[in-house]
């Protein structure tokens, strides 16, 4: 047997792909990349979508979380009870103590003020430290003192500081002052009636809305922002806090029975709809409560605060238009709850409502 005969030789040899093989090839491998590619697209889409409605519920979280904490400790005057001294209403913006809402007399202290725990004003104060403020939302002032102790002869200058005094021979019960200077003008002595009283940082903050984040002369984002302004050093800082909050309402609960609990809550207590405290909404206890004679009491009566937030995505969505409307708690006038909505625009939008406790009042009627 040959070696021809083992292994045949062909006549024509393999030397490569024709042409129809190579096109067959190349279309198949344009349609795998074409379905690749419209995976990665598609993927890539959803997940900026998802991180668009993340980043839209962590702020709306987020903002109702700082209004809800600041309004629980919203009241704290160190150890004094704000049941004994008569309450008034704040000035936002103010720059001086009394227009803080702090007065101490030189008698018994029954002519004492200090400043209702929340407060709104009902309209946006005619003055620069709320800068681009919206026009269609309320402000909320939250008066306190800071927790920490700091010593008499420690206070900084140009600061506003409150001292308490539990010394029975003390003409004041407290001292809200300013620190001039070179010298200190909180005199009051703790209980030993020796040992100088610490003093207290007082904290007006202003919580509202303003209409933009970057708020530059020749830029402005338009994105609406939670911003709170707080007094420091007699002048007022204003911080943005959250951005893509659009709607900012609040529903005030009133203790009308001194017990600590809500009987009835309203959109404005210094000034409350009539059809919001009719004795169906809001039954009178036993010995009665008188409405509109004296409407700082209905402040000094807040005990809870319910916050309704409405938080939207800071960019669009393609493909999505928000047709929804969102309740928004009580009107100022009317029982019917406030509607927001709807926008029409390319926003995603969700509702965050809770409902904030103040302890330092309720807790001391309990």
């Amino acid at each position: 047997m040959t070696r021809s005969t083992l292994f045949p030789v062909s006549g024509r040899r393999q030397r490569g792909l024709t042409l129809i093989e190579l096109m067959v090839a190349i279309t198949i491998s344009l349609f795998i990349m074409a379905a690749l590619g419209s995976l990665l697209v598609s993927n890539t889409n959803t997940r900026t979508e998802l991180d668009r409605s993340s980043r839209q519920i962590e702020n709306g979280r987020y903002a109702v979380q700082l209004l809800t904490q600041e309004i629980e400790q919203a009241g704290y005057f160190n150890y004094l009870s704000a049941k004994s001294y008569a309450a008034v209403a704040p000035t936002a913006c103010a720059t001086g103590v009394s227009a803080l809402g702090y007065s101490s007399t030189t008698t018994s202290g029954a002519s004492s003020t200090l400043p209702f725990p929340v407060y709104d004003p009902g309209t946006i104060p005619g003055s620069t430290c709320l800068p681009n403020a919206s026009t269609t939302t309320p402000v909320l002032i939250v008066s306190r003192v800071s927790s920490v102790e700091l010593a008499a002869a420690s206070a900084v200058t140009g600061e506003t500081y409150l001292q308490t005094s539990l010394c029975s021979s003390e003409t004041q019960p407290f001292i809200a002052a300013t620190t001039a200077s070179g010298g200190t003008p909180y005199t009051l002595t703790t209980k030993d009636c020796s040992t100088k009283a610490p003093v207290h940082k007082v904290m007006q903050r202003i919580y509202y809305l303003a209409t933009c984040n970057d708020c530059g002369t020749t830029t402005n984002d338009h994105v609406p922002t939670l911003k709170v302004a707080e007094f420091v050093n007699g002048a007022y800082t204003v911080t943005p806090l959250v951005d893509g909050i659009q709607d900012l309402q609040f529903d005030y609960g009133i203790d009308m029975d001194s017990n600590g609990s809500p009987d009835c809550y309203v959109h404005a207590p210094g000034a409350p709809d009539v059809t919001q405290i009719t004795s169906t909404r809001c039954p009178l206890p036993t010995a009665g409560y008188d409405w509109l004679t004296t409407p700082a009491n209905n402040w000094k009566n807040v005990v809870t605060v319910r916050v309704h937030v409405l938080a939207r995505s800071t960019e669009t969505s393609p493909g999505w238009t928000d047709t929804r409307t969102y309740q928004m708690g009580l009107p100022a006038t009317g029982t019917t709850l406030v509607t927001d909505g709807p926008y029409r625009d390319a926003y995603k939008r969700h509702v965050y409502t809770a409902t904030a406790r103040l302890y330092n009042i309720a807790g001391q009627r309990e």
